[in-house]
Order: C-alpha cells, then structure tokens, then sequence
C-alpha cells in the first residue's frame, strides 16, 4: 500500500508547489489519525 508513498510525478510545466496538495493531505490526514490513535481516549 505505501510501495508508492515516495513516488512522486511533477510535470515540468506544473508548478510544483501545487501539484502535490492531494499526496500531501492524505499524509497529513493519515498522520493525524495515526496520532488520534496513538494518544487519543482510545488510545492502541
């Protein structure tokens, strides 16, 4: 499943910055749940 996590295509005409967003929101939204998990009321 993150065989690809460092993969990443940038186009040369895209501007880098933004060509990212979606990688980067899922990782941060996968990070936070880790965390929640990790030091939450529930904690695993």
């Amino acid at each position: 499943m993150a065989g690809d996590a460092g993969v990443v295509r940038v186009d040369p005409g895209e501007d880098a910055e933004y060509s990212n967003i979606g990688v980067n929101m899922v990782l941060l939204i996968l990070a936070a749940v880790v965390a929640w998990g990790r030091f939450g009321p529930y904690s695993f």
